[in-house]
């Protein structure tokens, strides 16, 4: 297991009251010290931070991509998807989605938008168009 050092600010306690067998005790304020010590690490395996790995620069046809028309974004994503798997384009996009939540809205529900139609839209890496389902084949 891994040693971690933890590093403690010092701060002051208020005071308080303890009940301590059958007796009240009253306690002042008090200074607690600052405190430097070494603690294994109780984490669970596979536990860390969740980080999303950065975009690849043109991934979806360069910048400028919620610019262009829904019809040319759909064509662009669908293309990806071909090409590279349903599954990463629709991270991608999830990912796009995340990311402009707060700072522009718009752009993120169209994400939204296209990760739902991609994921639906693909069967492996063959596209089933919507009226026909995954069930019935020709």
């Amino acid at each position: 297991m891994a040693k971690l050092t933890i590093h403690r600010k010092g701060h002051t306690r208020k005071a308080y009251t303890a009940k301590r067998g059958g007796k009240t005790v009253k306690v002042g304020k008090s200074r607690v010290k600052p405190s430097t010590f070494k603690a294994r690490d109780r984490g669970k395996k596979g536990r860390g931070p969740k980080i999303v790995p950065p975009l690849e620069e043109g991934a979806l046809g360069g910048s400028g991509f919620f610019n262009r028309t829904n019809d040319e974004q759909e064509r662009i994503v669908f293309e990806r998807a071909k090409e590279l798997g349903e599954k990463k384009v629709v991270g991608e996009l999830r990912a796009l989605q995340v990311f402009f939540k707060t700072t522009d809205p718009q752009k993120s529900k169209r994400a939204l938008e296209l990760s739902k139609k991609v994921a639906g839209s693909f069967k492996g890496k063959q596209k089933v168009e919507y009226p026909e389902g995954f069930g019935k084949s020709p």
